[in-house]
């Protein structure tokens, strides 16, 4: 089982969870099982739970919770395989479910990322794009191409006539 799915199942009983953020408040000092036991009567089932999952280690000093398991889940969920179409950037693979677009970014960092890789990807500088092909490429990636193809334009990587009928790929300035 993928290590962020333990620590999901692990964390979504709420006695586990009460348990496992009471040794996370301890902190460095860890917290003896006598003390947690007072405090969380269900310390007892929970914690075989916890440990299984990389969440809680036992040592002279108590238990402490384990940052490990959460590193090592992260590592994890990035090395997975992406379902993003073949040549797309690995910095916005991410946002790709199933060889489709997600979801368009809020953040305008991000946002420029996926649209200069989708114009990458897409769209060549030589040649002339009619509106429907513009927007059928775009609709083949996501479910909103006009929001796309606006995108495009508004941060200058399409161009288009003043009749909005014809679409040049054109180079980006740097981004701000």
């Amino acid at each position: 089982m993928e290590p962020s799915h333990e620590i999901v199942k692990a964390l979504a009983d709420p006695a586990r969870l009460r348990v496992f953020a009471a040794i996370v408040l301890a902190g460095d000092t860890g917290t003896a099982l006598a003390d947690l036991r007072e405090h969380h009567p269900d310390a007892d089932r929970a914690l075989p739970r916890l440990v299984r999952a990389g969440l809680v280690t036992s040592g002279d000093d108590g238990l402490r919770a384990d940052p490990t398991a959460f590193r090592q889940a992260a590592a994890a969920a990035r090395s997975t395989v992406t379902d993003a179409p073949e040549g797309t950037d690995p910095g916005v693979a991410h946002l790709y479910t199933a060889g489709r677009l997600t979801v368009i970014p809020t953040r305008r960092a991000t946002r420029v990322a996926v649209l200069r890789d989708l114009a990458d990807r897409l769209f060549a500088f030589d040649r002339v794009y009619t509106q429907a092909e513009i927007t059928d490429a775009l609709a083949a990636v996501h479910d909103d191409p006009l929001t796309l193809r606006r995108e495009l334009v508004d941060e200058l990587l399409l161009e288009r006539t003043l009749g909005g009928r014809e679409y040049r790929r054109r180079e980006a300035p740097p981004l701000d």
